[in-house]
C-alpha cells in the first residue's frame, strides 16, 4: 500500500469516521461510518445480554447444550475438542519460539509450521461450527450485528440512516448492501494495514513529540479514543521501544515490513543473548550454524557498525528523541 492511501488512513483514523459514497438504493450521497469507543461497546455488550437471554426463553438451544447434545449422540467427541486445545497450545508455543531464533533457516521451518499448525485448526473448528449449528448465541449476535449496522451508518450531519422501524423493514438486498459498506471501511483498518501506518514516516514525525502520551497525540482523554486509534498509538510505542533496543543498523528490506521488522528486533535479540552468554563463559563468541547472509541480516557482519546508543545519547545531552531513533535505524 502506497504512502498517500495509508495518510488517508491516518487521517480518517483521527477523525474517527470514514466517509464513503452511497449506492442510489440509499438515498444519501455520502455515508459517514462512525468508528466504535468503549462506550458503543459496552452498549453492544447490554444489547448482546438482552437477545441471548430473549432467545432462551424463545426456546433456541445454548451453544453448550448443542456441544453436549453432540457428545452425546457420537457427532463429536472430546478427542475432537482435545486436539482443538492442543493445536492452539502448538501454535502459541510456535510463536513464542519464534520470537527465540535468530537463523533464517529455524525461522523459514517454524513460520511453516505455524501456517500447517493455523490451517489444521481453522478447518477443525470450522466443522465443529458446522455441526452446533443456528443457536442462541448466533441469534444474539445476528440482532447485534444488526443494531450494530444502523449505529455505525450514519448520514453526514450525524443522524441515522433510518429509524429504528424502517431498519427493521430494509429488505434483505438493502441490507446486504450496508453490510458491504461496512466490511469495505473496516477492512482498511486492519492489524496489518495500522502497523505500517505507525512504521510511516508523517506517523512517527508527530509521534515521538507527544511523549507516549495518548492525550497529547489525540488531544482527548484516553475513554473516548476510538479502538483503532488504541490499536495505531500501542503499535506506535511498540515499535519505538523496539528502535531503542537496538544496537544494530535496520535491514532495507525490512524497514516498512511490520512482521520482518519485528521478526528481526526478536532475532538480534536473541543472537545478542547468545553472543553474551558466550562471552560470559568463556566459550567462542559465535553463532553456531550462521551463515554469512544470517550475520549480515543480523548486522554482525561487521561489528564497527553497531550502533552504540548510549553514546548517541550522550552526545545528545542525555536522551534520545524518536526521531533521533528513526534516522539511526535509517527508518
Amino acid at each position: 500500500m502506497y504512502h498517500g492511501s495509508l495518510k488517508v488512513i491516518f487521517s480518517e483514523i483521527l477523525r474517527g469516521f470514514t466517509l464513503i459514497e452511497s449506492p442510489p438504493s440509499i438515498g444519501v450521497d455520502k455515508i459517514k461510518v462512525k468508528h466504535f469507543n468503549n462506550f458503543d461497546s459496552a452498549e453492544l455488550d447490554i444489547k448482546n445480554r438482552y437477545f441471548y437471554e430473549k432467545a432462551v426463553e424463545q426456546g433456541l438451544p445454548t451453544r453448550k447444550e448443542r456441544i453436549d447434545y453432540l457428545i452425546k449422540e457420537e457427532i463429536w467427541d472430546e478427542k475432537k475438542n482435545k486436539e482443538i486445545i492442543n493445536l492452539k497450545s502448538l501454535v502459541a508455543g510456535l510463536k513464542k519460539s519464534k520470537s527465540k531464533l535468530y537463523l533464517s533457516s529455524h525461522l523459514e521451518s517454524v513460520n511453516q509450521q505455524l501456517e500447517e499448525a493455523q490451517l489444521k485448526l481453522s478447518k477443525i473448528e470450522l466443522k465443529k461450527e458446522e455441526l452446533i449449528g443456528f443457536c442462541a448465541e448466533n441469534y444474539s449476535q445476528r440482532r447485534v450485528n444488526e443494531h450494530y449496522m444502523r449505529n455505525a451508518l450514519l448520514k453526514e450531519n450525524n443522524s441515522y440512516l433510518f429509524k429504528v422501524d424502517e431498519f427493521e423493514e430494509l429488505s434483505e438486498k438493502i441490507l446486504m448492501e450496508l453490510i458491504s459498506i461496512y466490511n469495505k471501511s473496516s477492512k482498511r483498518y486492519d492489524s496489518q494495514t495500522l502497523k505500517k501506518v505507525s512504521l510511516s514516516p508523517f506517523f512517527t514525525n508527530l509521534f515521538y513529540l507527544c511523549d507516549n502520551n495518548a492525550q497529547i497525540f489525540f488531544g482527548k482523554p484516553l475513554v473516548d479514543l476510538t479502538f483503532y486509534q488504541i490499536e495505531l498509538f500501542g503499535y506506535g510505542r511498540y515499535y519505538k521501544s523496539l528502535m531503542e533496543s537496538a544496537e544494530n543498523q535496520v535491514p532495507d528490506d525490512v524497514k516498512e515490513d511490520p512482521n520482518k521488522l519485528v521478526e528481526w528486533f526478536d532475532s538480534n535479540k536473541s543472537a545478542k543473548e547468545v553472543l553474551d552468554k558466550s562471552k560470559n563463559e568463556g566459550s567462542a563468541t559465535s553463532l553456531v550454524g550462521a551463515t554469512s547472509e544470517d550475520l549480515k541480516r543480523l548486522g554482525l557482519d561487521n561489528p564497527n557498525e553497531t550502533i552504540n546508543l548510549a553514546k548517541r545519547a550522550a552526545e545528545k545531552g542525555g536522551s534520545l528523541s524518536m526521531e533521533d531513533m528513526m534516522k539511526i535505524h535509517g527508518v
